[in-house]
């Protein structure tokens, strides 16, 4: 009874905090989109549901915080319908749900210092703590045009956390050796761990040679 009664809860309650706010979006390129809130200043790491429709479908995105600013922005890239959607229509609302939640880059807290590998969109997840420069990171960033899609903002933001950071264009330089580069990058470095924000397959690939040589390394869970 008790474990129905708190199943029970848990679906309901971020139905509670439904809403519908407003949405300020910068259309980086014709595959991303920067969308901006001012109803909440999330933790570091947090995520957040949105949906354009609240009883068809959601979708899940890392909050980006900067110390310097309010509310918080989430990074969309073109990966479906309903991302292209945000992208070709730049939205002035939008519904959420729920309150954010703190996802996988939150783990980077615990360490003195970090190596963020991160592919596409991956990079979203990482700006909170490249834009705090509270924990020291090393950052490896591979996606292809990085400044033609996603803005010289991001550029720039990250080589002023990490002046030697490896922004890889996939396009222009193929794919890279990702093992590789976050084992050179984390030796360099001295970093205590590796986060790793990427899909499924890099990011099993990344985490599974990590732990082998002994180094802690992090990503996102995908069982559902």
């Amino acid at each position: 009874m008790w474990l129905l009664i708190i199943a029970t809860t848990s679906i309901i309650v971020p139905w509670l905090h439904l809403r519908k706010v407003n949405v300020r979006a910068d259309v980086l390129s014709d595959r991303a989109v920067r969308l901006y809130f001012d109803y909440a200043h999330p933790v570091s790491g947090a995520a957040v549901r949105l949906s354009s429709h609240p009883l068809t479908e959601w979708h899940a995105f890392a909050t980006i915080t900067n110390p310097k600013e309010k509310g918080f922005s989430v990074l969309v890239s073109n990966a479906g319908d309903w991302t292209k959607r945000q992208i070709d229509t730049a939205p002035t609302k939008i519904w959420v749900r729920g309150i954010p939640t703190c996802g996988v880059i939150r783990i980077s807290t615990l360490f003195k210092k970090v190596v963020l590998v991160a592919t596409g969109s991956g990079i979203g997840p990482c700006l909170p703590v490249i834009y705090a420069k509270k924990i020291p990171a090393r950052i490896f960033w591979s996606t292809p045009k990085p400044e033609l899609t996603f803005g010289s903002d991001i550029i720039n933001a990250i080589k002023d956390a990490d002046e030697d950071a490896v922004i890889h264009d996939t396009k222009t330089m193929g794919r890279p050796d990702m093992v590789a580069i976050t084992y050179r990058l984390l030796k360099e470095s001295g970093a205590e761990a590796v986060v790793v924000i990427s899909n499924q397959k890099l990011t099993q690939l990344v985490v599974y040679a990590m732990e082998a040589r002994g180094i802690p390394a992090y990503g996102a869970i995908f069982d559902s």
